[in-house]
């Protein structure tokens, strides 16, 4: 078995049964089906039989055919005379699963009375699995959250204001990391690592096919000749099975070349967007040296050394663990004038209903903590510490990564760049046939730029 599959059902065994066993699945309530759960989980549906097999093994549910799988009659819902901090989390992320373990570790040592429960649900259904929960009468005291979900929340005022109380932790951390999660200028999550979009490259892939590593300093032209050099049919069967980028078709990817090329969504320039667009269809199929690709793909390829290098994240290199065959290094990004970049957070709320308010703000100084953050820092995920990354990271990676003066004066979040998420969406909807190759990047250009034009408000009479 490989360990992917096996981590992957075990991890949503965790996830139901946590549920089963808080009394948020209550006795005799049905669970999803296999195929609701693979396509809400985003694993395979062989992934999910094993998970509801182990739990059917515990005797926390019972199968019947033709019907589906329910909660056992038999379970109890556990109640504790311990303390008990209810954190709700989202899957998949690789903060979660890398750095969480060893916040509460660190946190349940120093309160030896409380037990930490976590909830996890899927990204895409974060918030209303959240109302779910405190309707069922769970209420969670914590939740962790990425810059995106953030904006997606419509009252603030469930939350706790943490400016005054996180004073001392927040005049230690990026400026412009916290502005992410403030609303009417007051900070309602507290960041615990960020990265900017980045270029990452497999220094064995470079030294194999003697090509040169990238330089301080390197422009667009050099980044394409790279590109080339490092794309082959290494099996002579007429097909290219190495390539030299990854470019994912995702708008919170693809965007950071755009505002490289001095591309404005507020304010759409004509010349820039197709710029972009050209360049990036030029890479895809007139050189043929850069892959196109979904996020999977994207770092499956990178992991089994076929592409050299890919638009990534911190966060994202360090999910991969030691599953990568190599320590990746960093590059400027060359792909314009204008040195900006795309952020990504994750960050922790407290709910104000939490019932244990005191430990939930301890919790949050605990992750904040310079130890902590240390910790953080040594597997590959930023601090939110400026003085940590300083102390950890190379200087040349750090400018790289446009965080070496500790102001990201050129690193924006996406909401920043496009604050409306249903022109999000069909911008992305927009562009299937440009990324297919199927439409020239002049047509494409003319569709976005219909799209992104300020509109008309209807005035009724």
């Amino acid at each position: 078995m490989r360990k992917k599959d096996q981590y992957c059902y075990s991890s949503l065994t965790d996830i139901l049964r946590e549920q089963i066993l808080s009394g948020f699945i209550k006795k005799d309530e049905f669970l999803m089906s296999e195929n609701e759960l693979s396509k809400y989980y985003e694993l395979s549906r062989s992934s999910v039989r094993k998970s509801l097999d182990l739990l059917l093994k515990e005797g926390l549910v019972v199968k019947k055919a033709g019907l589906g799988t329910f909660v056992s009659p038999n379970v109890t819902v556990r109640k504790s005379k311990r303390k008990v901090l209810r954190i709700l989390t989202i899957t998949p992320s690789y903060f979660v699963d890398h750095c969480l373990p060893f916040i509460c570790e660190t946190f349940e040592q120093q309160h030896l009375d409380v037990d930490i429960k976590l909830l996890s649900f899927p990204i895409t259904q974060f918030w209303e699995s959240l109302h779910k929960c405190i309707e069922m009468g769970i209420q969670p005291d914590i939740c962790i959250i990425t810059d995106t979900i953030f904006q997606e929340l419509k009252s603030m005022d469930d939350f706790v204001s943490l400016d005054r109380i996180m004073d001392n932790e927040l005049n230690r951390m990026y400026p412009k990391v916290i502005d992410g999660f403030r609303k009417d200028a007051s900070v309602k999550a507290i960041p615990v690592t960020f990265s900017g979009i980045c270029l990452a490259y497999n220094p064995r892939m470079f030294d194999k096919f003697n090509v040169e590593e990238p330089r301080h300093g390197w422009d667009k032209e050099a980044f394409i000749e790279t590109a080339r050099r490092l794309t082959f049919d290494t099996n002579d069967d007429g097909i290219i099975d190495n390539y030299g980028f990854s470019l994912p078709s995702t708008l919170n990817r693809w965007n950071v070349i755009a505002m490289q090329h001095g591309f404005d969504f507020h304010k759409p320039n004509k010349k820039a967007l197709l710029d972009t667009l050209t360049f990036m269809h030029d890479m895809i199929y007139r050189q043929r040296s850069a892959l196109v690709s979904h996020m999977q793909l994207h770092r499956v390829a990178f992991q089994s050394e076929q592409v050299a290098m890919m638009l990534t994240t911190t966060i994202e290199l360090a999910g991969f663990g030691d599953k990568l065959p190599f320590e990746p290094k960093f590059a400027p990004m060359p792909f314009g004038d204008s040195p900006n970049t795309l952020l990504i957070a994750n960050a922790l709320m407290v709910h104000s209903a939490s019932t244990e308010r005191e430990l939930a703000i301890q919790f949050l100084q605990t992750a904040c903590h310079p130890d902590v953050q240390a910790k953080i820092g040594e597997s590959r995920f930023l601090s939110v510490l400026h003085d940590i990354n300083m102390m950890k990271w190379d200087p040349l990676d750090l400018a790289s990564l446009h965080i070496s003066d500790g102001q990201l004066h050129d690193a924006f979040y996406q909401h920043e760049t496009i604050s409306n998420t249903q022109m999000m969406q069909e911008v992305n909807q927009e562009m299937m046939l440009y990324w297919e190759g199927m439409e020239s990047a002049e047509q494409c250009a003319k569709r976005l730029q219909k799209i992104l034009a300020p509109r008309k408000k209807v005035v009724s009479r």
